[in-house]
């Protein structure tokens, strides 16, 4: 396939695969006639042969779309018949079409396949067309969760890119557009709005209307993201996110336009817009269901249930929200078998990868090889012998060790998926007491029995957001604290603020790493002592300012929560008091092997500081 940045074609990342699946094209009732009639034009014998090319190209594409297997052995004999000719050219062509269709039926393995392929052929033949296979190489990587490998290849494409000047806007936007996707996927928001930012006037130079909704999408998004929150960050997310739903509405690319509504109601609902986020997870719920989109109409529904939350109307986002967990649960074991196939494809990909590493390397070997043989060959029969024999018995033991590292490549995806599946449960499993305690503290008339309630609740979602980051994290041994603690402390700063009481929330957060046990038990600390200082040191107070640093000591962590409230009562050392939450920062500061200190701090406020000892 000719022309046409490979971005817009393969939908990278830009919707969920089933999405991805729901929005190719139905084959018409002309297809089986079309099909035929493209046979019988390959098999006319007096077809010229790049009439021949041609139509062998068109074959392999319609018959993709109904049996993959013998989409790929046309494409291929496209691929074999254009080299005969020495066709460099149409080579590149097929290579790049089944590199398009193997991506869109979610065959990785081929297509990375074929990417290697063409980047060999374009290397020796087309160095100017090297650059797209470059970065499909990339494309595919970041399909198969290889987000850091897809970002080398893309940028390496881009280099290739650079130095070609007979691409078109719209190609080199594309190649933008996908740098800025792959940094979204690695949370680096400041280069997804440098790329999406750059990417902007080549689309509106190609006039590329679904290019401009992802750049608005891009740029909606990292607005959203940005920390800290402001009323002008926000405003400037609603706008581009509202861009970018128009863009694709207008044109129809309705999955798309699904994942902007999702993006937009959260947005209105940071905003304190429960109506306007209201209207907008209605759209993105229609849109899921008419495109049959179950992960994005459980989400919508979910965003809708927190509208109407937000609204007053606890009954209805009660019914919403069991619907949306309900939702979920139906396609659990699906997302669990995909996510078993999704680390199958990543292993075969990285298998293929390391195959062709090795085979250039056996290649190289053997030039070697064959090089010093030919200069001993006069005397040294014996030598060559033994050589060889060591040779061949090395090359055996090589096989056998790639067979074990195989083997234990396996067990260690499958079992990471198992522990992921626990800490997803054991997740979902504190958000349900959660939101049982949320719906008890609402049915109690006590106010002290509702706060009780509510600092227990607030215990549970620090514990979850624990193994949500481990569940979402690669390494499921270590937690990163600071990501940890400023998700926590956002968390913590929307449910404490009144409307009566503005308290701004400040932090300073070294990156630091823990295990599982330890991120938890530091995770409630901060929930009480930052939650203690909302109750109490800013009582009768209608604004404030709260910081809350973690630094790396010698001796492990260090603690500290500040506010300028109104103090306590003496210094030097936490208070002996029956208070829960005090009993229970000096319990785990001892599981942490740590000591718990406070002082004043002039003219008014105090300072807790939780360090390693």
């Amino acid at each position: 396939m000719k022309g046409g940045a490979i971005w817009a074609v393969l939908g990278l990342l830009l919707v969920s695969p089933g999405a991805r699946a729901n929005t190719r094209t139905p084959s018409s009732n002309k297809t089986p006639q079309t099909i035929d009639s493209l046979r019988a034009l390959v098999r006319h014998a007096p077809l010229p042969d790049s009439a021949r090319f041609q139509a062998l190209l068109a074959l392999s594409d319609k018959l993709f779309a109904q049996d993959v297997a013998e989409g790929r052995r046309v494409g291929e004999q496209a691929v074999t018949f254009a080299r005969r000719r020495l066709d460099w050219s149409g080579t590149a062509d097929a290579l790049y079409q089944l590199v398009v269709n193997c991506e869109r039926a979610a065959d990785y393995v081929a297509a990375m396949h074929y990417s290697q392929q063409g980047v060999e052929l374009t290397r020796a033949h087309r160095p100017r067309d090297q650059w797209r296979f470059t970065q499909c190489l990339g494309l595919v990587a970041v399909d198969t969760k290889d987000a850091a490998g897809g970002l080398r290849y893309l940028r390496q494409a881009y280099r290739q890119q650079a130095a070609t000047l007979s691409v078109g806007p719209r190609e080199r936007g594309g190649l933008l557009l996908n740098l800025a996707n792959t940094f979204l996927v690695l949370q680096r928001y400041d280069s997804v709005l440098h790329y999406a930012t750059r990417a902007l006037p080549y689309m509106q130079r190609a006039a590329d209307a679904r290019g401009l909704g992802y750049v608005y999408q891009f740029r909606g998004e990292v607005y959203a993201k940005l920390m800290p929150r402001s009323r002008a960050s926000l405003a400037a997310a609603a706008t581009n996110m509202q861009r970018a739903l128009r863009i694709m509405q207008h044109y129809r690319y309705q999955p798309q336009a699904a994942s902007s509504a999702l993006s937009l109601a959260r947005v209105y609902r940071l905003q304190g817009r429960p109506r306007a986020a209201q209207r907008t997870a209605e759209l993105a719920l229609a849109l899921a269901r008419a495109e049959k989109m179950p992960e994005y109409e459980a989400d919508a529904l979910s965003s809708l249930a927190w509208a109407y939350a937000d609204q007053k109307r606890p009954a209805r986002a009660d019914e919403l929200d069991a619907r949306a967990e309900d939702l979920r649960d139906s396609l659990f074991n699906g997302n669990k078998a995909q996510a078993l196939a999704q680390l199958q494809v990543r292993y075969d990909v990285q298998l293929l990868t390391e195959q062709k590493k090795a085979a250039e390397f056996e290649q190289r070997s053997q030039r070697a090889q064959l090089h010093s043989l030919w200069l001993l060959l006069g005397g040294l029969a014996t030598t060559v012998g033994v050589g060889g024999g060591l040779y061949w018995r090395l090359r055996r033991q090589k096989a056998l060790l790639a067979l074990a590292n195989q083997a234990n490549c396996r067990a260690v995806a499958e079992k990471e998926v198992l522990l992921q599946e626990i800490h997803h449960r054991v997740k979902n499993n504190l958000q349900l007491v959660s939101s049982l305690l949320a719906w008890q503290r609402s049915t109690l008339p006590d106010p002290v029995l509702q706060q009780a309630l509510a600092s227990s609740q607030a215990r549970i979602q620090s514990m979850a957001l624990v193994h949500e980051f481990l569940y979402r994290a690669d390494n499921l041994s270590q937690v990163r604290m600071n990501e940890y603690l400023g998700e926590l402390l956002e968390s913590l700063h929307r449910s404490l603020t009144t409307p009566q009481q503005r308290i701004q929330l400040s932090s300073s957060l070294t990156p630091l790493v823990m295990d599982p046990k330890e991120a938890s038990a530091l995770g409630l600390v901060v929930n009480e002592l930052v939650t203690n200082a909302y109750k109490h040191a800013f009582q009768d107070r209608d604004r404030g300012h709260l910081h809350v640093a973690l630094a790396q000591t010698a001796a492990g962590f260090q603690l500290t929560v500040q506010d300028d409230g109104a103090g306590l009562p003496a210094a030097g050392t936490v208070p002996e008091t029956h208070s829960l939450g005090l009993q229970l920062v000096n319990t785990l500061a001892r599981q942490l092997k740590a000591s718990v200190s406070t002082a004043p701090i002039l003219p008014t406020g105090t300072q807790v500081t939780v360090a390693s000892v």
